[in-house]
């Protein structure tokens, strides 16, 4: 990065910047609602907006945010950042501005509470955050199926399985048991997060008890408008009950007999969780969309590339339990 360009934090005035670059290159609708929601409103603030923002001659082209969160394990959780919307002018390309962003976060955070990056990278493009000394962890998948396929399909079992509509509060608490009693890494989600986490400004959130059997265990799932008075369904977050494709199908049984007018089911996995390979044997399509990177920011043991935290490694993904929602 040659002398003409300059890294800082995000500043007010460079809100108009940043909502008119994400639509051209990665949304359809950000606007400033969208903004304040995920960057401003979230429960870790760390007491400014964590955008890191490329200038050249004063005005900014390149931006990379970085979103608080906590890591929970053994009954402690600590705090990271996730690696999320960002964008480069197509003129300043080519030019290591990501890679720069990266590293001026790394700099400025070091010793100020998050201890890791993790970053849900577009596919093929993990390489700059590699260069900065990031592990590439495993891919992810988005999965989508129309309804009508859905509508189609049936497992064994699963009229067996209840499923009953609850508020956010009993969700809440049967994540609390969940997370009391795994041994999985996973996001902490306080009352305070889920509240947050839910209140995205374009959907529109529902919480559902499961019950299989002796296990019991919750779905979040979010509607959001398509075309017209129809609906996109994104299955959001969950316990790992959801995993059974009988309690798959019964959820998403119950959904579609709610009475919207739905177009197609969402959600995000990584390649080889069981629930990826039970939202495709009920007909999801899997699309490689994301690979997931992690990265020391301070006070982690690194073994060739390999994170660990109190002698537990972070970068084996199969000892994680990553839900859709955890993709921001």
């Amino acid at each position: 990065m040659s002398g003409e360009y300059r890294v800082r934090w995000f500043r007010d005035g460079d809100l108009d910047a940043y909502v008119a670059g994400l639509n051209e290159n990665l949304y359809d609708c950000y606007d400033e609602a969208r903004f304040r929601w995920k960057m401003v409103d979230t429960p870790f603030r760390l007491g400014f907006v964590p955008i890191a923002v490329v200038e050249h001659g004063g005005k900014p082209v390149a931006f990379n945010s970085f979103l608080p969160l906590r890591v929970r394990v053994g009954g402690e959780s600590f705090p990271i950042v996730q690696g999320c919307d960002g964008f480069v002018a197509p003129e300043h390309r080519r030019m290591g501005l990501f890679q720069e962003t990266l590293r001026f976060m790394f700099s400025q955070l070091a010793g100020r509470g998050p201890e890791m990056l993790m970053g849900f990278n577009f596919a093929g493009s993990a390489g700059a955050a590699q260069k900065v000394g990031s592990t590439v962890t495993c891919d992810v998948h988005a999965l989508s199926v129309k309804a009508e396929d859905l509508a189609k399909t049936s497992v064994e079992g699963s009229d067996e399985v209840e499923v009953k509509p609850i508020g956010i509060e009993e969700a809440h608490r049967l994540y609390e048991d969940w997370s009391s009693a795994t041994r999985l890494l996973h996001y902490d989600k306080p009352l305070a997060y889920f509240r947050w986490r839910f209140s995205h400004p374009i959907r529109r959130s529902s919480f559902y008890r499961v019950r299989d059997g002796d296990a019991t265990g919750y779905v979040a799932a979010s509607l959001e408008r398509d075309e017209g008075d129809a609906y996109n369904l994104f299955l959001e977050d969950y316990t790992p009950l959801f995993e059974r494709p009988r309690v798959a199908s019964a959820v998403i049984g119950h959904l579609l007999g709610l009475g919207e007018r739905l177009n197609e089911f969402y959600m995000t996995a990584t390649v080889r969780s069981p629930v990826n390979a039970s939202a495709r044997a009920l007909g999801f399509a899997p699309d490689h969309v994301y690979t997931l990177i992690m990265r020391n920011i301070s006070g982690l043991e690194e073994r060739e590339r390999r994170l660990f935290r109190k002698g537990v490694e972070l970068t084996r993904v199969e000892d994680w339990h990553i839900a859709s929602s955890d993709v921001f």
